[in-house]
């Protein structure tokens, strides 16, 4: 069971709703095919558009408030990535677990060799900001302005990724 979602809903009908999707074309029409695929465009315009709510309000701190921007930038990929999972491979999880495979990219996204490794330290960075009462801004692996820079980055060439997917952003 995926956390706040009720059946009826395209996430909870199959473990993968790409391969769904895959598997019913030869048994529904194309106008009820395009429904599944419309609902999964949904989906993924929904994770973005979460990512971009993170974005917005991590961008709205000023920089001395280190904890809160990593932790809300880190929010910000972390639901972008999740966007570019279900709409290539049809992965889609709400487990803790999940934060594990940050660095998990589609192969065609730009800059993908950058954002695995950076991606993994943000993580990491988040961790601190989020758990650690002991940690200084010090500590962090990625300060905050560059943190800024990177999650902009990623979510400009998710975003391209994802409109080349036909999700309107």
């Amino acid at each position: 069971m995926h956390k706040g979602l009720r059946e009826p809903h395209v996430l909870l009908a199959s473990g993968n709703p790409q391969k769904l999707l895959r598997n019913l074309t030869h048994i529904l029409t194309t106008e009820e095919i395009q429904k599944i695929h419309g609902a999964i465009l949904s989906e993924g315009r929904a994770l973005y558009a979460l990512g971009q709510s993170h974005f917005t309000f991590a961008m709205s701190l000023p920089m001395s408030e280190w904890r809160q921007n990593i932790s809300r930038l880190y929010y910000a990929a972390y639901n972008v990535k999740r966007a570019l999972t279900l709409m290539s491979d049809g992965g889609f999880s709400t487990d803790s677990g999940d934060h594990q495979k940050i660095d998990m990219l589609p192969d065609s996204i730009e800059n993908k060799e950058i954002y695995k490794a950076r991606l993994k330290t943000l993580r990491d960075d988040r961790n601190l900001c989020d758990y650690s009462h002991l940690a200084t801004e010090n500590d962090l692996l990625i300060n905050v302005a560059d943190a800024r820079t990177l999650v902009t980055n990623f979510m400009s060439d998710s975003k391209q990724f994802l409109v080349d997917k036909g999700v309107q952003l």
